[in-house]
């Protein structure tokens, strides 16, 4: 959706449905296909975005509208067919008891960083199993938020699917924390050492101190991940 906000010119709007139906080609009937939204419609607009990309079948849209309304996504959700994800940005229990009683979002996506820990993200994804409603782990961390949130998905019945970066930062941080298990055809094994399965190169974490940077989420070519230093 590059910078778009709020509303979609006609030119922009037929452009990214565009770019999921080339996704969907490309990839073909068989593979999972996820469309981030970023919180940055309306009501209005991401229903109209989403009934577009209904022919294409995406497995979710992910925050189609901010997140401090939860009536306005139910408003999305019960309006769309196509499942919608949040939860993010949400990072306390009371939050998500109003998600659910609203029915406002097919999965939940808590982050096991932010709503507190590997227990609370147990107890969140309880209580969506008992709301028919599945988890999908928000993780944006290094190796560290991956190993924990791949303990919590392991004993989650109603787990989705596992969000990850290791793969795609500089190669240090990856190797700041030996342990992880690669994907292989497109699933995780699980850790098998002891506590989060992982170990921690302190060293070279020292080599590398930490940097202040910053993601305009609402400039064009923001996805290339380009951050202002």
């Amino acid at each position: 959706f590059g910078a778009g906000t709020s509303e979609l010119a006609p030119a922009e709007q037929r452009h990214a449905v565009a770019l999921v139906e080339a996704v969907r080609d490309a990839i073909g009937p068989d593979n999972e296909l996820l469309v981030e939204m970023h919180g940055r419609f309306t009501p209005a607009t991401a229903i109209a975005v989403a009934r577009e990309l209904e022919p294409y079948r995406p497995s979710w849209i992910e925050e189609p509208v901010p997140p401090e309304n939860l009536k306005a996504l139910a408003r999305v959700t019960a309006q769309v067919r196509i499942p919608v994800a949040t939860a993010e940005r949400i990072h306390v229990r009371h939050e998500f008891r109003e998600l659910f009683e609203l029915q406002a979002a097919d999965i939940v996506q808590p982050d096991i960083t932010t709503v507190g820990g590997i227990l609370e993200t147990r107890k969140i994804a309880a209580w969506a199993d008992a709301h028919y409603v599945l988890v999908a782990p928000h993780n944006v961390g290094g190796p560290i938020s991956t190993a924990a949130a791949l303990q919590v998905a392991a004993c989650t019945t109603n787990f989705k699917i596992q969000e990850h970066f290791n793969d795609f930062t500089e190669a240090f941080v990856k190797e700041s924390a030996p342990g992880n298990p690669e994907v292989v055809d497109g699933s995780f094994a699980l850790p098998t050492r002891p506590g989060l399965g992982v170990t921690i190169d302190e060293d070279l974490i020292a080599a590398h101190p930490a940097r202040r940077l910053h993601f305009n989420l609402f400039q064009d070519e923001w996805h290339l991940r380009q951050a202002a230093r």
